[in-house]
């Protein structure tokens, strides 16, 4: 108990110092700013809103479409959002199995896997950013991401 409060001490002391210090901090409760980080980088970024109102980026990461959905938000507002999840799929001509899919998860640390209605697998990462992570942390993420996707595709694609 004692550890987690002085831990929890030590990041708010550590992220107060990073905003200080002008480290370029982003978050899932600001959209906008994620999106212009990704745009700045690089990336063709696409802001919008899923089914329930919620923000949603839409980028492309190894030649493939990618979603950038946002979690935890208010459900009357669909804002102060507090994680996002990264997510693509891969369209096979053969459905994959759950066996099949989990050699995914067995082969690649951060990719959590699932299986759309036709067999199709889908890999995702959750990054919980709070009130707020370096910009250059999120945007390692992002590249990790899309090596895990290249990597992805070269597993569910060898056969065909």
């Amino acid at each position: 108990m004692i550890k987690s409060i002085l831990g929890a001490g030590l990041l708010l002391t550590t992220t107060s110092l990073s905003a200080q210090a002008g480290v370029a901090m982003v978050s899932a409760k600001d959209p906008e700013g994620l999106a212009k980080v990704m745009s700045d980088a690089g990336y063709e970024v696409e802001l919008s809103t899923d089914t329930l109102g919620d923000p949603m980026i839409t980028t492309e990461l190894a030649n493939m479409p990618t979603r950038v959905s946002f979690y935890g938000c208010d459900e009357e507002t669909n804002s102060g959002c507090d994680s996002l999840q990264l997510s693509t799929g891969f369209d096979r001509k053969e459905p994959w199995t759950k066996a099949e899919a989990i050699q995914i998860s067995e082969r690649l640390r951060f990719a959590a896997v699932s299986l759309d209605d036709e067999g199709d697998p889908y890999i995702s990462w959750d990054i919980v950013t709070g009130d707020g992570i370096p910009s250059r942390v999120f945007l390692q993420s992002i590249l990790q991401f899309s090596s895990t996707i290249e990597s992805t595709a070269d597993i569910v694609f060898a056969e065909e």
